[in-house]
């Protein structure tokens, strides 16, 4: 059977939403897939649960691995993929309907495109379903009917997972997740947008995502990988011209990245987290944004910086730290 899309799904101590996940893909009306679970070190019953599966349905294949990250577990779907394109699925999440995939790939191959996608469902914290528009708020990004998008005129970069990719498309050009914590998928789905040129957007609902609990969103880690995956993008879209995504990228920097590092304050490790905010803000080209149509605060410094040094002012112990001093030094104090 030739394998018209693969199914990528890295496995984290998932035990209780699993099943729901893997049935939602093995019901679809196109038949031709296969399922790339990749078991990445679960401790719970997650590896039992993708074993039953593989007995049961020989279009499962598992990959047994010790832990290594969600990157890198998509990554090692990739390479072992054999479809003519590829879907990431995580393992809390579900299609929503039985139809998502056929839809796709008909899409993809009438249109000629190497990308396509539909819109997300999200699966609230009170398990209210509810029906995202296409994309977020930013620049109002709305599609009222299917159709041929040029990236250049799309420029956002979150959604990944409601788009079908050629498998060739991303071997050809080397696009891979980066191996960070978090913010990882933004930068492999903004080089791949880049490298397809264009892609269809379909009538449909092409994914749930389940909203639930996760305690590292915030770490020092998950902050300084959340800013290095900001950097890319930073730098990719200056590179290519694509100013909205430089804007876009600037403004979560100010908001989401200050949040987080301010998170972590007081963490002994903070200092990875400034070391990447100050080589990030850095980045920010705000006179080529201006010239574009799109203009940041003047000057442009993200809010972490006011705040931590409106805190040292409060309190002795951290008055001298260097990421105060590096602060003050960015805000000309």
């Amino acid at each position: 059977m030739s394998i018209k899309i693969s199914v990528i799904v890295p496995v984290y101590n998932m035990e209780p939403y699993l099943r729901e996940c893997l049935d939602s893909i093995l019901r679809q009306s196109l038949t031709e897939i296969e399922i790339i679970a990749i078991n990445d070190g679960s401790s719970d019953g997650s590896l039992a649960i993708l074993r039953e599966y593989e007995q049961r349905d020989d279009r499962v294949r598992i990959i047994n691995k010790p832990n290594e990250g969600v990157g890198k577990a998509r990554n090692d779907g990739i390479m072992a993929a054999t479809g003519e394109f590829v879907a990431f699925m995580d393992s809390d999440d579900y299609y929503p309907n039985e139809n998502v995939l056929n839809t796709l790939y008909m899409a993809a191959k009438g249109t000629d495109v190497q990308i396509a996608g539909g819109r997300r469902n999200r699966l609230a914290w009170n398990g209210e379903l509810v029906h995202d528009p296409f994309a977020a708020d930013e620049f109002d990004l709305r599609f009222d009917a299917a159709g041929l998008v040029d990236y250049t005129d799309y420029q956002y970069d979150y959604g990944y997972t409601q788009f079908i990719f050629s498998r060739t498309l991303l071997t050809d050009h080397q696009i891979f997740f980066p191996a960070y914590k978090r913010f990882q998928d933004p930068p492999f789905f903004v080089r791949a947008m880049i490298a397809a040129g264009r892609f269809y957007v379909a009538d449909c609902e092409s994914y749930c995502y389940r909203m639930v609990p996760n305690e590292g969103k915030y770490s020092v880690k998950s902050t300084v990988d959340f800013l290095c995956g900001l950097i890319d993008n930073l730098t990719i879209s200056r590179q290519n011209g694509l100013a909205k995504l430089h804007y876009l990228s600037a403004m979560r920097l100010d908001r989401e990245g200050s949040f987080m590092a301010i998170r972590n304050l007081y963490d002994p490790e903070h200092k990875q987290i400034f070391a990447q905010l100050i080589h990030a803000t850095a980045l920010v080209d705000a006179d080529w944004l201006k010239e574009e149509g799109y203009p940041l605060p003047e000057p442009f410094v993200p809010e972490v910086f006011e705040y931590t040094v409106n805190t040292a002012e409060k309190y002795e112990k951290i008055r001298q730290n260097k990421a105060v001093r590096a602060a003050k030094k960015i805000l000309g104090k």
